[in-house]
């Protein structure tokens, strides 16, 4: 047994040093050949090169169409993420768009007061309109300040272009304003060239009347009309409107300021309470002249400037003659 074993060991050994000496004997080969002949190797080179690109050209193909998928899935997953990212920024972009559009409009509607001109002992406090009521019985509006702002009944209601009408209730954070064109509103004004005094008459319309002009005033088109001041409860010199009509004995005015489109106001506020009543618009405009009576009659002044009826002057008539 131990014989077998020795032999087997002897035998492993043998063919490990055959096989060292084969691989040196190979390794000398080559290096002598490759010495020797440069040329023919060049060629073998060649012609297995040959053999091997066309091989590897065709294992080539479904690696590229492997990569190129890869490359095209990772191009679409960035696409898709730019693509959701670009929304984003769009509706980012709109949402400031309109913000600025806001602002915009709100700067050239705040540019309407930013110019008004305040008389002397008033106080202008702007105000944005939150109601409009101008229907065919009414022609109102409501703003959003009050008695917190220190505003009273008979205050005026101005733009930069002049007057929109006058305070009528006021609660403690808003007001209500009758416009100019509201057919109780009666503005005691003056024409522009000529200082002859006049009333304007709303018509529930785009515009308004002017009466109780005296007859020898000459008026023109395109007069401008502002506040006389008359009353005590508007101040003076604020435009109302121009003249646009002269026909049959009836003057229209169309008002300077829109008043269909307001947005911003100025109310023009005052240490001295106007004490308005809805019946002073009636009470300060000039009133015609009364109608003439050409029937006869006893009735007269005494020397104290006293009315006497006729039943009185025919009582004294008696009394003399007895």
């Amino acid at each position: 047994m131990a014989r077998a074993q020795g032999d087997r060991k002897r035998g492993r050994k043998t063919t490990s040093i055959a096989s060292h000496v084969l691989i040196f004997l190979a390794c000398l080969m080559l290096m002598t050949l490759g010495k020797a002949d440069i040329s023919a190797m060049n060629s073998l080179r060649t012609v297995m090169t040959g053999l091997v690109t066309p091989i590897a050209d065709l294992v080539a193909v479904p690696v590229r169409a492997v990569a190129l998928m890869v490359e095209s899935a990772q191009a679409a997953a960035n696409l898709r993420e730019e693509n959701l990212k670009l929304k984003e920024d769009v509706k980012r972009l709109s949402r400031w768009r309109l913000k600025a559009e806001i602002l915009q409009t709100e700067n050239l509607q705040l540019r309407s007061v930013s110019g008004v001109i305040v008389p002397e002992a008033s106080e202008a406090v702007s105000a944005r309109v939150i109601a409009v009521n101008a229907d065919s019985f009414a022609h109102v509006v409501m703003i959003n300040v009050g008695q917190n702002m220190g505003i009273r009944r008979g205050h005026a209601v101005t733009t930069t272009d002049g007057l929109v009408g006058i305070i009528i209730d006021v609660g403690a954070r808003h007001s209500q304003v009758l416009l100019l064109t509201d057919i109780n509103a009666m503005i005691p004004v003056i024409l522009s060239s000529s200082s002859w005094p006049a009333t304007t008459v709303g018509l529930n319309s785009t515009t308004l009347k002017l009466r109780f002009l005296p007859k020898e005033a000459m008026v023109a088109i395109d007069e401008l009309v502002q506040t006389s001041g008359h009353g005590g409860i508007l101040p003076a010199g604020i435009p109302v409107g121009r003249v646009v009509s002269i026909k049959d004995d009836q003057i229209k005015i169309k008002p300077v300021v829109d008043l269909r489109r307001l947005s911003f106001v100025s109310v023009l506020v005052t240490d001295k309470d106007p004490v308005f009543s809805t019946q002073d618009l009636l009470n300060q405009a000039y009133s015609p002249l009364p109608p003439s009576d050409d029937t006869f009659t006893l009735q007269g002044l005494n020397a104290v400037g006293e009315r006497q009826s006729s039943d009185v002057l025919e009582n004294k008539a008696e009394e003399g003659g007895n």
